[in-house]
């Protein structure tokens, strides 16, 4: 079960939701920095780890993409 789970997870479009998601909190960070104002109660800095966070999620998604390929490639020998 899990590991249909994980393996939804680490199709592409997760990884384009991630990055997509990173850049636009990103965006959102530096214009509240320029701006000098704090959206929803949330400094510029919090928006910059959020945006970290988004591309974690991108670069978690890719090396576990990277696993499951090393892993069919061990079971076909």
């Amino acid at each position: 079960m899990i590991e249909k789970l994980l393996a939804s997870t680490a199709r592409s479009g997760w990884i384009f939701f991630f990055r997509i998601l990173g850049v636009a909190l990103l965006i959102v960070g530096l214009v509240t920095a320029a701006l000098d104002v704090s959206l929803a109660g949330f400094t510029p800095t919090f928006w910059v780890l959020l945006a970290f966070a988004g591309f974690l999620g991108v670069i978690c998604n890719s090396l576990f993409r990277i696993v499951i390929i090393l892993e069919r490639r061990a079971q076909g020998k």
